[in-house]
């Protein structure tokens, strides 16, 4: 009975250690993966929901903010895909769309419309839909209980 105790003390012990680890050092480099302190800090639109997860995440893209916005405007299932990476998306049973064009059909995306996580919904693991609540045009869109996309430019060919 005292070793049972002292192994489940020490299990215990171990998983205390690794959130701390985790907590500590990769959580800061997960929650802010490619962002700077001051995107990680400046205020967003969608800030105001409360999100399980909170993270600033960022990339560059050597387009025009223009560009970015029109490939952006295609997101979802049903649409032309989650630029992603489509063994993950097929794994967990998720069909969408994977082009490499603009479609006009797609210019845009309006608030009370639905980002579909996939196709057949049935086949998921996790069916999801995101519903968007704010759009302001070539800027910024917000997807609920997902979170904010946002274009900055930096100079006239990447954003």
């Amino acid at each position: 009975m005292r070793n049972l105790i002292k192994s489940i003390l020490i299990f215990i012990l171990l998983v205390l250690l690794q959130l701390a680890i985790f907590d500590i050092f990769l959580k800061p480099i997960i929650t802010a993966w490619g962002a700077t302190q001051e995107e990680v800090n400046m205020p967003m639109a969608g800030d105001d929901k409360a999100l399980p997860i909170v993270s600033t995440r960022a990339i560059l893209i050597n387009a025009k903010k223009s560009d970015v916005w029109k490939w952006l405007m295609q997101l979802g299932a049903d649409r032309r895909g989650f630029y992603s990476y489509t063994f993950i998306e097929e794994a967990l049973g998720y069909k969408t769309h994977h082009q490499d064009s603009i479609r006009p059909e797609f210019a845009e995306i309006r608030v009370g419309d639905v980002v579909r996580g996939s196709i057949d919904e049935k086949n998921s693991i996790v069916p999801y839909n995101f519903r968007v609540t704010y759009v302001q045009p070539e800027d910024t869109f917000v997807l609920d209980q997902w979170g904010t996309f946002l274009l900055k430019e930096v100079n006239d060919q990447q954003t």
